[in-house]
Formats: structure tokens, sequence, C-alpha cells
């Protein structure tokens, strides 16, 4: 049986070691040409594929689609800001209403933007129960955002 020149073969008996032949001229090394050649031919193809461009948006021939129903786009409002004095009475923005007008006025406002919201300033004074009236007359609206306007305490 013929052995090659690389080929080594040990064999290990206890502290002994016998070799067939030494390997130490040999060493061992990774053939770097073939991937640098397909590197180098990837790198080509990519730059002659590529079309190198200094785009101009103004010379482009743009055809923009026309739509007859667009609406324009508006801003949310502001929520709606309902103040509850001390004794009771309601304002919306500068009008004192009572009770009944607050859900219709919420109503209303509703139908100009569904996700209205209110902003309820309520005297600290005011009984809970007006104030939970106006909650329920916002509710019954179908005003889903309600806020409280609250002062936050001074260190003074």
């Amino acid at each position: 049986m013929k052995r090659s020149p690389s080929l080594t073969l040990r064999v290990i008996f206890g502290n002994t070691m016998l070799h067939s032949k030494s390997t130490t001229e040999e060493s061992l090394f990774i053939n770097l040409t073939p991937m640098i050649d397909v590197i180098l031919t990837l790198l080509i193809f990519f730059m002659a594929a590529t079309k190198l461009y200094d785009w101009d948006e103004q010379k482009l021939d743009v055809q923009v689609p026309v739509v007859s129903s667009a609406q324009p786009l508006t801003d949310a409002p502001d929520d709606i800001q309902l103040r509850v004095s001390r004794e009771g009475t309601i304002a919306y923005n500068e009008d004192v209403i009572d009770i009944s007008e607050v859900k219709d006025r919420m109503l209303a406002a509703r139908k100009n933007y569904p996700d209205q919201g209110v902003m309820i300033r309520a005297d600290g004074r005011v009984p809970h129960q007006k104030v939970a009236e106006v909650m329920s007359a916002c509710h019954a609206a179908g005003i889903g955002r309600i806020l409280f306007s609250v002062r936050e305490i001074s260190d003074e």
C-alpha cells in the first residue's frame, strides 16, 4: 500500500507515538484566489448593471392623478371646555347653559368632528353630583374623551 507524502499516520499506544512521516515541512493554507476572483466578478457585474444618474426631479414628467371627491385635511379642533361653577351653573364657552342643553351641544359638536373631546373645569367646592351629571350628558352624546382640568399645588 502506497502512501501519499501529505498523509500522516499516527498511532498512539500508551505514551509512545509512531510516525510514518514528519509533517513539519508542510504548512496548511487557504487558497484565496478563487474567492477574490468571485468578488471581483461580482463587483464588475454590479458596476456594469447599475446606472449612475444624477436625478433631477424637475425634469421628470409625472402626471398626478386627479380626485374628484377629495376633502381638505383639517386639524382636530380643541377640546370643548365646560366650566362648572361653585353654584352648579354650567358654562359652554361664554354661554351659561343648563344640564339639558349639554347633550344637545355635544351632539352638534360631534357632527362636525366625531372624535370631539371635552375638558371639564369644575370648581373644587361644587358637589360631585353636578360634575357626574355633566359627565353623564357628555357620555349620552357619544363623547368618549372627557378630561378634567386641575391646578398644580404651589410650594408657597
